[in-house]
């Protein structure tokens, strides 16, 4: 009979340990995924813009300095069309990135956003709406939207553009 206790004991003894040690195993393994943070984010650019129009296609182009929250002192550079049959106001989209020291922001101007032109159809003031689908470094994982205003002068081949909003990441 004692050996029945004491094997008795024993398992008992294991469980307990068992039970104990089961909730600190498993638990340092699962850790909630962090909150994401939001910042306030601003750049303002400016460089050279390039628009090729063929029939009633805009191909467009640009590449700048400036800066950028988080990103720091570094570039801007991005591509799209837009329909310049719509006068005085032409539609455009198309892919664009900032990029500086503290990282990269990868975004999508969004349709809605237009380049309203003057009398003479050389300066153009810009608004609209750009998607960050992808951000690095000091940014990493930012998603958000951003609004922009602008100018752009056919002319002189030159523009200036102000990003603002409030990104996740």
């Amino acid at each position: 009979m004692k050996r029945s206790i004491t094997a008795g004991w024993l398992g008992v003894a294991a469980f307990l340990i068992a039970a104990v040690l089961a909730p600190v195993g498993g638990g340092a393994a699962v850790k909630p995924k962090p909150k994401p943070k939001p910042v306030a984010f601003t750049a303002s650019y400016s460089g050279q813009a390039n628009v090729q129009n063929t029939d009633s296609v805009a191909n467009i182009s640009v590449s700048g300095n400036g800066t950028g929250t988080l990103l720091g002192a570094g570039t801007i550079s991005g591509t799209g069309t837009g329909d310049s049959s719509q006068q005085p106001c032409v539609p455009f989209s198309g892919p664009g990135s900032m990029s500086g020291p503290g990282g990269k922001v990868s975004f999508t101007v969004l349709s809605g956003a237009q380049g309203c032109g003057d009398e003479a159809g050389q300066v153009f003031s810009v608004v609209g709406h750009a998607t960050v689908t992808k951000g690095s470094g000091k940014l990493a994982n930012a998603k958000g939207t951003l609004r922009f205003t602008g100018v752009y002068d056919r002319g002189a081949g030159t523009f200036s553009v102000k990003f603002t909003g409030t990104l996740s990441h």
